[in-house]
């Protein structure tokens, strides 16, 4: 049995998943949430449970691979269910099958529980050097700008921006926002664009949204197993980089394949797990 406070948690990490990688696995969701909370020695079962009934009465779903791909075959056992929400999934099953695609053999990002959890909010941000800068752009090349004309286009490079958590490559993201800005009715010049485009990249960078894509799939706490191969396969260049979310450990297992073999299948045997 499930108390309260703890359903009221579950949602919460619910949502932040669904904000953070658009799609996800329920059993990675529930691996997730158990891994950050091994206290509350919440089963499994009870999770799927919980989570399938309370959609509901929630703004997240659960289903079926089946049912997103819009196809008509007979039951699976090995079925994989996910968790979405409506406004990721709109367009059933061309939005699924892009979003997978672009997850395709990516690892997702877990952050510490903290932070994990301000993503619960869809419209959470880190305030940074770069997004006030990103703000008085917009005053400086749409003058006379209202607080909520400023808002409204602060918040659509946000959108755009955060879609890179979902698999979509940097590039896609920031050559998006110009023209997202143009239709709602503000002033992005030709010769603003390359100061908005390193705007931007910044803002993906001090936000962190970059390491969002998908791109790793590890808990708060690394495995003293995977540490050990870190150490003695990895620079501390590479590890930062892995962790961060600027290069794919996968990326790296060519690499150490050709000296340590056996340690590059280890390797891409944790961070596929």
């Amino acid at each position: 049995m499930i108390s309260k406070e703890n359903k009221l948690l579950i949602r919460r990490y619910l949502y932040a998943m669904i904000n953070m990688y658009g799609i996800i696995p329920l059993r990675h969701a529930y691996h997730i949430f158990s891994h950050q909370n091994p206290l509350l020695n919440i089963d499994e079962d009870d999770f799927w449970e919980f989570t399938m009934l309370d959609q509901s009465d929630q703004d997240y779903n659960v289903a079926g691979e089946r049912e997103l791909l819009v196809e008509e075959r007979g039951e699976d056992e090995d079925e994989e269910f996910y968790l979405y929400g409506d406004w990721v999934l709109m367009d059933l099953p061309q939005d699924f099958k892009r979003i997978k695609e672009l997850q395709h053999n990516r690892l997702y990002y877990v952050p510490e529980k903290d932070e994990f959890l301000r993503r619960e909010n869809e419209w959470y941000y880190e305030r940074t050097t770069a997004t006030e800068e990103y703000r008085q752009y917009l005053k400086d090349s749409n003058p006379g700008l209202s607080d909520d004309r400023l808002e409204e286009a602060f918040f659509e490079a946000l959108t755009q921006l955060h879609s890179v958590s979902y698999g979509k490559t940097v590039e896609e993201t920031i050559n998006a926002v110009p023209r997202s800005l143009r239709l709602i009715g503000f002033t992005v010049t030709d010769e603003q664009e390359d100061e908005l485009r390193d705007l931007l990249r910044r803002m993906l960078d001090g936000t962190r949204q970059e390491a969002l894509r998908g791109k790793m799939y590890k808990y708060h706490k690394l495995p003293t197993t995977l540490e050990i191969i870190e150490t003695e396969g990895l620079t501390p260049e590479n590890i930062s980089r892995i962790h961060s979310g600027k290069i794919d450990a996968m990326e790296l297992v060519p690499q150490i394949e050709l000296k340590q073999p056996d340690l590059a299948q280890q390797l891409a045997t944790i961070y596929q797990q």
